[in-house]
């Protein structure tokens, strides 16, 4: 019988985190069943009055403590501090995403609640890392898009990176917290050690680009901004159709490239010599898209979109909140989620990004009243009385998926991403190719092993065996290792030869307690379940396109693959919360979730502040109008700023001053009104522009920061990969390792188990 509560049912999340990293990352845990308790100063935490509001509260805030309880106590009172403990000392997660330092400073770090509680796992998500020259600083979403370098491969070809005019790294910052925190449960379910395991905003968005890190570093190729063309394949952008709408389209395998020249009916362009492989075309790119641009102008999108289907090239429209609420993909998936509160009225959430055969998951669509839960945090604290957990039993860590063996079917991005952290946790992974092996090692660029850098980084420390399991001699050897695996993970379509002959219910004949993975681009249900995706083709789809650029101007991409990488990370949480369940009950289970399904679940703060806010004000209202947001631009380099609490009027107006600004500022009512939202976050920041770029580009970087730090105004600057890397801040992070002369990127998290050796992929 399904147990309807969710796989982590039982389990005891305590969230004192703040803003989104957080409290995203607890209502997460909340969606798998966690009876979650969410606690913040009686007077409430700040984002509460992040715009845009619903019912005069941040939809912000509504939409990210989801499937919690809420209280409010006061810790520098003694029965604040007292029902706090008494929280503590039941949990099995703690959640805090302060500076490093303040928990202590507040009485609630690891040392004291690990104290009197050794089974807490303990997490924590700081800004910038727990040591480094920038450890204390600011870590709001703009300024980790500008100093973590995303903003350095997005934007226009040739033009300065431009910021993504939408939260994307808070959201994904809590999903990867959130795998870290899974990972903890998991080491203390299997080996009895209980520990603190700690991450940042910073390492966490440098993992949201880690195949264009690697193509730094194990390419040497730059990091640089391509409109909505890809470093890796092409054709892979956006292209105008006589229509005048654009459609977006990738072929990332040498299959789809000859797919898309018959359904667009240029066959003669597969015997061209500059476009004969995948780095032939990256190379000639400008050539290919010349020919393309003209030839897509012959007729409208929706007959290039018919063609390219029936080749299944991978394409898709760039669509509006409007579009996806009444599409059928979106309806039969679940993908938007209406929640409904008295205290706010109904509005709209990113649906599961998961489904479980034996747990489901459920959003629970009643809003949690802000403090309601005080008297029950006061008096009684956490519902749960029994417990899953096993009394800690050692001081030595182990890594937590030690003996767990993994086999993975997928090729290209998200699926080996996912086995690639698996293996980063210990687990035991084999790979299974087809013979000619796994299609991304075409991508570009090549590294010197003659593989692209995606497929050298991305496929380290596994076990790689090419087979057509297809044949008779590949079929019974790859039953012979399916019978042996706790996890497989395939990204087949649903109806395919491979789907039908290994689905979950004959799998588990011969192997009762496997976790079964399958990843779709689009979802498991609807018209679209069979068709391949891509990264361009589901951030078009899922609106990402809209957060950037100019309105009506050519699309621009973010520049890191975002899909693939947050596909994988909320694919961890959801294959290790199969894994906690069956620690507990013996039980595998089917595990399915989808890139679209992803991306919508990351768009919750849009979709929700899209729903039906009480002003037209606020990020996620305007971000899809206010144009391309490079930051402060100045004489050499953008810099991104934001007032700090410490800046009060007087200070701000002495410091334009010194910028030589004050007249013309002084002349505009709505920013002599606004002064404290004319930059930065601000709600006036878009009409303020042009005046800071007036003035700051007359100075430079330096200049400017110098002047902002000076004034206590939170300011970094915009930095491309290559400087980032040999940033002193990135030290900290322990991030990169070396094997032999190339240097890899790690996970995002530090531990007490670490990591193991990098083995890297054979020449």
């Amino acid at each position: 019988m399904k147990d309807n509560k969710g796989p982590l049912n039982g389990i005891k999340v305590l969230s004192i985190g703040t803003s989104i990293v957080g409290p995203w990352a607890a209502t997460l845990l909340g969606y798998l069943g966690a009876e979650v308790f969410k606690v913040e100063p009686p007077k409430g935490e700040f984002l509460r009055m992040l715009y845009p509001h619903q019912n005069k509260l941040a939809t912000a805030y509504s939409s990210t403590n989801l499937n919690q309880k809420s209280a409010g106590l006061n810790t520098k009172e003694e029965e604040g501090m007292n029902a706090m403990l008494g929280l503590a000392h039941k949990a099995d997660i703690l959640i805090e995403n302060f500076r490093p330092g303040v928990a202590d400073r507040i009485g609630l770090g690891f040392e004291k609640l690990h104290e009197s509680n050794p089974n807490l796992v303990f997490g924590s998500s700081s800004g910038y890392g727990d040591d480094g020259p920038m450890k204390n600083l600011a870590a709001l979403e703009p300024h980790l898009q500008a100093f973590s370098g995303m903003s350095g491969v997005t934007g226009y070809p040739g033009d300065d990176g431009q910021l993504i005019r939408f939260t994307h790294l808070d959201p994904t910052g809590a999903v990867f917290f959130c795998g870290l925190l899974m990972l903890g449960l998991i080491e203390r379910e299997r080996f009895g050690h209980s520990c603190w395991v700690k991450t940042s905003h910073l390492a966490n968005a440098i993992a949201n680009m880690n195949n264009k890190i690697s193509e730094v570093l194990l390419a040497n190729s730059p990091g640089e901004p391509l409109g909505s063309s890809s470093s890796t394949s092409a054709p892979n952008r956006c292209y105008h159709c006589e229509d005048k709408r654009y459609i977006a389209i990738s072929c990332d395998n040498q299959t789809q490239w000859e797919g898309f020249c018959i359904a667009v009916g240029l066959e003669n362009l597969t015997e061209d010599v500059r476009f004969l492989t995948n780095a032939e075309r990256v190379n000639n790119r400008d050539e290919l898209d010349e020919i393309l641009e003209t030839h897509f102008l012959e007729k409208p999108s929706r007959w290039w979109s018919l063609r390219l289907d029936k080749y299944k090239v991978p394409n898709s429209f760039d669509l509006s909140f409007d579009d996806l609420q009444y599409h059928q993909q979106i309806i039969e998936n679940n993908f938007l989620v209406e929640v409904d509160g008295e205290h706010t009225g109904p509005f709209y959430v990113g649906g599961l990004p998961w489904e479980f055969s034996e747990t489901p998951a459920q959003i629970n669509t009643s809003i949690p009243v802000p403090g309601k839960d005080t008297e029950t945090a006061m008096k009684k604290g956490f519902e749960t009385n029994s417990t899953n957990t096993r009394s800690p039993n050692s001081e030595s860590p182990e890594y937590p998926l030690k003996g767990i063996r993994v086999l993975d079917v997928t090729q290209g991005y998200t699926g080996p991403y996912l086995s690639f952290m698996l293996a980063e946790a210990g687990a035991e992974v084999t790979k299974i190719e087809p013979k000619g092996g796994d299609w991304s090692k075409e991508l570009s660029p090549q590294t010197k092993k003659g593989v692209s850098a995606l497929y050298q980084s991305f496929n380290r420390n596994k076990k790689i065996i090419e087979m057509d399991i297809q044949s008779e001699e590949g079929s019974k050897d790859f039953e012979s290792l399916l019978s042996q695996t706790d996890m497989l993970i395939e990204d087949w379509s649903k109806d395919s030869i491979e789907a039908i002959k290994y689905d979950y219910e004959k799998i588990k004949l011969n192997n009762s307690d496997i976790i079964h993975y399958s990843l779709s681009s689009f979802g498991h249900y609807g018209p679209m379940k069979n068709k391949p995706g891509s990264d361009l083709v589901i951030q078009a789809m899922s609106g990402y396109l809209r957060t950037l650029g100019d309105v009506g101007e050519k699309p621009i991409r973010v520049g890191a693959d975002v899909v693939s990488t947050c596909t994988a990370a909320m694919s961890l949480i959801a294959i290790l919360a199969a894994l906690y369940h069956r620690i507990q009950t013996g039980e595998g289970q089917k595990v399915s979730a989808s890139m679209l399904g992803t991306m919508m679940t990351l768009k919750t703060l849009q979709w929700s502040g899209f729903s039906d806010p009480d002003s037209w004000d606020g990020n996620f209202c305007k971000n899809e109008t206010d144009g391309s947001n490079y930051g402060q631009r100045t004489s050499d380099k953008s810099i991104f700023a934001t007032p700090s609490p410490a800046l009060t009027e007087d200070k701000f107006y002495e410091m334009i001053k010194e910028f030589g600004m004050y007249d013309d500022f002084m002349k505009d009512e709505v920013l002599v009104q606004n002064w404290w939202n004319s930059f930065g976050v601000g709600t006036k920041a878009s009409h303020a522009r042009p005046l800071w770029d007036k003035y700051l580009t007359q100075m430079s970087s330096d200049q400017v920061l110098e002047i902002f730090n000076r004034y206590e105004v939170w300011a970094v600057e915009f930095s491309n990969i290559e400087e980032l890397i040999n940033h002193p801040q990135i030290e900290f992070l322990g991030m990169f390792d070396k094997s032999g002369d190339d240097t890899y990127l790690r996970s995002p998290w530090k531990t007490p188990w670490g990591f193991p050796e990098i083995d890297p992929i054979k020449s």
